[in-house]
């Protein structure tokens, strides 16, 4: 295997991470792997029809809705993805994690509601369905579902980049390991549950989140001897560490980096399939009230783990408390290796298999969704019987986690980077077509179909074809792209795809209502425009 790799000349990372030897971590580990491939098997004696498998047949109450839609977002990303931005950048990344709770509150208020009436008035089980209802056109449904598929791809390497470091940490097994097994492992708990079992995992590991990050938190305020402490070591390496906007980039480009994450951030979570078809689950409207903020202060608590460890292991190091043998991406394991007690550690990194397998198979279940049911039928080839598209559906997914283990075995970027593309990618193509599509009449077809193509294509020239020329060692073609970017290549280019995306909505929404007939919304979803 080497040899090949070696033949490949594949850029994988080195296996840098402290790997645990306590029984303890690995008992953690290896439980809370057969507590999740339980209720896998659990979730599939509980699944009987595709709604089922996508919605958990509108049973989930309200603190169980509330803490997967935080744990969906936070999983992997906050715990590798996070602590590896504020090691890198330091405050820059603090725009991520202090604007992220804002964007729940957002997203309940403009979507929860609407989107919980439509899979009352429709039968919606997907987000291409819901577009298709509001918007009547084909094109919408199957440029809806293609987004969703490139997307959940880039996601889920996201988080299968994450769960590498994790199996590293706990088992001990090479990183190229870490990744195949924990893909397969995926893979058989997603076949098996579908969302039944990936809400009631993410509910499981919300919980011990929450609880790891209070101790995270004490241990890496302990470790770098308080905040004041921290915040100097930090500042008499580069004061930008610690500046209001962080050190990604000149002092007036992490300006405005800063500003575009937050509207990233903020605004882009209304964009998030796997966040917001998590209301058609909803047992009833009722239920919605107090979720966004029970969401949020999730959210909030568990980001101390990112802000804390980050800042005390920089800081530690530019002190030369410790030395720098792991790379950023290891910043997260190593310091709850290295630097809090076992049970905490094991918690921690038990949590965070949990937290990587029921978000993988979220998004698995709206990609596979999106191969199966989204695009055929936008084809005009839908497939009609219900076991068979489960089937289909549940075959989806491998070809999607082949595809996303492809993607982490040969990218360069860091996995705090990737998630905030992947991120910026649905945003860019769903904040028109969803929040504008279901909070304005005067919203149409033509707007949806520009502002999806409009924000895949800039998503696409910008972030993934530089990505695949660092890759491919064309440096020349990056240039080239680069060159044509209007901002400081620091500046997140999926941020500015949703301002743009939101305008050409906005826009040829406005130039083609002429041309619409009178009765742009049909007639039973009247109600999703009632304050």
């Amino acid at each position: 295997m080497n040899n090949f790799l070696s033949m490949l000349a594949l850029p994988l990372q080195q296996d840098g991470i402290p790997i645990a030897d306590d029984p303890i971590i690995i008992a953690f580990g290896a439980a809370y792997l057969l507590v999740v491939l339980a209720i896998g098997a659990w979730g599939w004696m509980q699944t009987e029809s595709t709604s089922d498998f996508l919605i958990t047949g509108k049973s989930i109450g309200t603190w169980v809705l509330a803490m997967t839609a935080f744990s969906v977002i936070q999983s992997g990303f906050g715990f590798v993805g996070g602590p590896e931005l504020v090691y890198s950048f330091g405050t820059t990344a603090l725009w991520i994690f202090f604007t992220a709770p804002l964007g729940f509150l957002l997203t309940w208020i403009v979507l929860a509601k609407r989107m919980r009436l439509l899979a009352d008035i429709r039968n919606v089980l997907t987000l291409a369905d819901a577009t298709y209802v509001r918007y009547e056109s084909e094109w919408v449904r199957g440029l809806t579902g293609f987004a969703v598929a490139l997307g959940v791809v880039a996601y889920l390497a996201v988080n299968l980049a994450a769960l590498q470091f994790v199996m590293r940490a706990i088992f001990g097994i090479p990183l190229i390991w870490g990744l195949l097994g924990g893909a397969l492992i995926l893979l058989l708990y997603s076949m098996l549950g579908g969302m039944i079992a990936g809400v009631w995992t993410d509910f499981l590991q919300a919980i011990t989140m929450i609880i790891g990050a209070v101790f995270v938190f004490a241990y890496a305020m302990s470790f770098g001897g308080g905040m004041e402490n921290i915040s100097q070591n930090l500042a008499s390496a580069d004061p930008a560490l610690v500046s209001p906007f962080g050190a990604l980039g000149g002092p007036e480009t992490a300006i405005l980096v800063g500003v575009a994450w937050w509207v990233l951030f903020s605004v882009g979570a209304a964009g998030q399939p796997h966040l917001i078809t998590k209301f058609y689950m909803s047992r009833d409207m009722t239920i919605l009230k107090w979720g966004a903020p029970i969401a949020a202060i999730s959210y909030a608590i568990s980001s101390m783990i990112a802000f804390s460890a980050g800042f005390s292991m920089r800081a530690m190091v530019e002190a030369g408390q410790i030395s720098e043998t792991f790379s950023p991406s290891e910043v997260g394991p190593v310091f709850v290796l290295d630097h809090t007690g076992s049970i905490i550690a094991g918690l921690i990194l038990a949590a965070l298999l949990a937290a990587i397998m029921s978000t993988s198979d979220s998004f698995l279940n709206i990609g596979a969704a999106a191969i199966s049911r989204d695009i055929p039928r936008a084809l005009g080839h839908p497939i009609t019987d219900d076991q068979t598209e489960l089937r289909v559906t549940q075959a989806a997914l491998a070809g999607l986690t082949v595809l996303a283990t492809v993607v982490v075995f040969y990218s360069q970027a860091l996995v705090g980077i990737l998630g905030a593309i992947s991120w910026g990618f649905f945003a860019a193509a769903f904040v028109p077509v969803v929040v504008f599509g279901l909070n304005w009449k005067g919203a149409r077809k033509e707007g949806a179909i520009a502002a999806l193509v409009v924000g895949m294509i800039f998503n696409i020239v910008y972030n993934a074809i530089p990505e695949i020329a660092a890759v491919t060692g064309t440096e020349w073609l990056n240039e080239a792209i680069m060159a044509t970017y209007p901002y400081p290549a620091a500046v997140p280019a999926e941020a500015i795809a949703l301002l743009v995306a939101m305008v050409v909505f906005i826009f040829v929404s406005l130039l083609t209502q002429a041309t619409e007939d009178e009765r742009a919304v049909p007639a039973d979803l009247h109600a999703l425009f009632e304050r």
